[in-house]
């Protein structure tokens, strides 16, 4: 059975460490040396709440994996007492003790702490090599040992140490204080003290460790935690042993179903790449633990849950590990019951989907299942549908819709577009699949104007754009010349024949030329009852789409995008379903004289009224007794942002 266990540098002193044959030399630069030595100077530390005896937090050195040696052990080599074998986290220990070494010669009088010994297998006099390390009393410099590589990058080390001192007091005069540094690196600079059984393979452990397929992540060290010698010794030996079965069992299955080939599970509960995660669990343990992106302690996870267990619980027949482990349960079975649920799978992984809006304090799943715990099924959903109309709401009243812009309200559109994708798959009684957010989290997704909105997207000193975007349309106009039933532009040949003369010798196009051109061919391709296309801005103007930055194809007409969008279809692109509808015809207005390939105002209404119909238990505005709809995408706005605004 494994032990971990946070251990101070003071109480280390008495220990003796092996360092085999199989590791290499110690290699740390003078860089990692000083940033070490800034790290735990800067370190303050703080009272932990609710403990007796009052504890404080502590600054985390990455774990040293250990084994006990049997003093035969070592063959040619006598280890007198207790010695531990360093399988990793040599060089941390190595340098640690340098630290050590030089407080004792430059800080501390004839009381000198302690130290604990290093010996390594390959070097016979290490013991005494480290035992005489000094500095020259002329120059205070090491003599530096170039005939040995390990003895000269300790010795370079050693150095970096005297060096960095001498900087910070140059440098930090009056701000320096040894004894605060003392403090600081005996009493709350800690260790994770994690001790292997010795039937454990060395060599092999090792190597893995190294070859990164069991790194000591948070995850490592939070199951050691629960699965340590003495965990749970309150109960009874037979008790604590089954303890210990059913929380490895859970562990694997945590870990195999967050490894699921299909990603259902992972895409429902996160927007995180799951390729950033060595340790899948790793995600769920982080999520309990409230680790941000921003927080930089590689060890946060782990150590909220060493505090977690230490916590005093009171009225509780459970102990404070019990009941930490009893999080990570809970957690789990509660996302894997939203996850098999239609209503919850969906509504919840809207929320985790969806983007962040300005005054709208988006829930943690953390805090959505401490909610669930403590509610009822009903209440929940209430909470939960009390989210979405927040994550959506940009004040639903009569007189503001009309607020609603591209430019200013686009992750709010972008929410609605999404929901409304969502929507459909949940409230269908045709649709049996649920939303694949697999499929929409391997996307970068932007708001598409259905109906090009300008030529301003396009890139002004790119040729080849224009060349481009004129190729795309040059099959529509020739399509719309034959079509009896359009009325046709009687400069529609001129253009067919300008975009051909454009395409085969552009030496001629210019900026100008193009853009008035673009606008003739956007006018034509533009509905009749609004040639301008004043409601473009609009939310029944807007879909998602996915396309890696393709500002031709953002900047074309309805119909030229609609063959674009089978085609991606085709080729197995993921299209939402409410996108796919828009070009297929679906909310087309079936009362329209306007031809299918034009994206005209009834069309953008009748979308509108679907999606709105859709959200309907959302909103909580009564659209449908508002005498003009049309206000909702009759917008004026200014040049739209980017889509990287998102």
């Amino acid at each position: 059975m494994i032990e971990l266990k946070p251990i101070a540098i003071k109480d280390i002193s008495e220990h003796k460490f092996f360092i085999r044959y199989y590791q290499r030399g110690y290699r740390w630069t003078e860089q990692q040396v000083c940033q070490l030595l800034d790290d735990i100077d800067n370190f303050t530390p703080r009272e932990i709440k609710d403990t007796t005896p009052v504890e404080k937090t502590f600054y985390c050195l990455q774990p040293i994996v250990l084994k006990n040696l049997s003093s035969n052990a070592i063959p040619d080599r006598v280890l007198e007492g207790s010695w531990y074998e360093v399988i990793d986290g040599q060089q941390r220990l190595t340098t640690i003790y340098l630290i050590l070494k030089y407080i004792n010669e430059f800080w501390i009088g004839k009381q000198k702490k302690p130290m604990f010994s290093i010996d390594y297998e390959t070097r016979e006099n290490s013991v005494q090599f480290l035992s005489n390390l000094k500095f020259n009393e002329d120059d205070l410099t090491v003599a530096i040992d170039k005939n040995n590589i390990d003895y000269y990058h300790i010795s370079k080390a050693y150095q970096a140490i005297r060096d960095w001192e001498l900087s910070y007091r140059e440098k930090y005069k009056e701000y320096f204080s040894s004894e605060k540094f003392l403090d600081n690196f005996l009493n709350y600079s800690k260790i994770i003290w994690y001790e292997v059984e010795q039937e454990e393979n060395s060599i092999k452990l090792f190597e893995r460790l190294n070859l990164g397929k069991i790194p000591l992540t948070n995850a490592e060290l939070t199951k050691a935690l629960f699965l340590s010698t003495d965990s749970f010794s309150e109960l009874a030996t037979e008790t604590q042993r089954i303890k210990h079965y059913e929380i490895a069992s859970l562990w694997d299955d945590i870990e195999h179903k967050l490894n699921e080939q299909d990603r259902k599970f992972w895409s429902f509960i996160t927007n995180k790449k799951r390729e950033d995660f060595d340790t899948k669990i790793d995600l769920i343990l982080d999520l309990i633990a409230g680790k941000s992106a921003s927080d930089l302690d590689t060890l946060h996870t782990f150590l909220w849950f060493l505090n977690q267990s230490k916590t005093p619980v009171t009225d509780s027949a459970s102990s404070s590990l019990s009941m930490a482990w009893e999080r990570i349960d809970n957690f789990y079975h509660t996302l894997i019951e939203w996850n098999n649920d239609r209503e919850l799978y969906h509504l919840i992984g809207y929320l985790v989907s969806s983007k962040r809006i300005k005054g709208y304090d988006k829930p943690s799943l953390n805090q959505l299942v401490k909610y669930a715990m403590s509610h009822t099924k009903d209440e929940f959903t209430a909470h939960i549908n009390k989210h979405i109309q927040d994550s959506i709401s940009f004040g639903f009243t009569e007189d503001s819709v009309t607020d609603l812009s591209y430019d200013k309200n686009k992750a709010v559109l972008f929410n609605l577009l999404l929901l409304f994708n969502v929507e459909v798959y949940r409230t269908s009684k045709t649709i049996d699949d649920f939303y694949p957010f697999k499929q929409h989290k391997s996307n970068q997704w932007s708001l598409e104007h259905i109906h090009a909105q300008s030529s301003e997207g396009l890139d002004q000193t790119k040729k080849e754009q224009w060349i481009q975007w004129l190729e795309l349309h040059l099959p529509v106009l020739n399509e719309l010349k034959n079509q009896p039933e359009f009325e046709i532009d009687p400069a529609i040949n001129k253009m067919i024949s300008e975009s051909q003369d454009y395409i085969s010798n552009n030496i001629t196009l210019s900026w100008d030329r193009f853009n008035t051109l673009f606008e003739k061919i956007n006018k034509l391709l533009s509905s009749k009852n609004d040639p301008n296309n004043t409601q473009m801005h609009g939310l029944g103007n807007m879909a998602l789409l996915s396309q890696p930055n393709n500002s031709v194809l953002n900047n074309s007409a309805f119909e030229v995008k609609r063959r674009q969008i089978i085609k991606l279809d085709k080729e197995g692109s993921f299209i939402p379903i409410c996108t796919k509808r828009v070009f297929q015809g679906y909310y087309s207005d079936a009362g329209s004289l306007e031809p299918k390939y034009i994206w005209s105002p009834q069309d953008q209404e009748t979308y509108l009224k679907e999606m709105l119909d859709t959200l309907s238990n959302y909103i909580p505005y009564d659209f449908d007794n508002s005498n003009n709809i049309a206000l909702l995408f009759e917008l004026n706005s200014t040049t739209p942002l980017s889509e990287d605004d998102l």
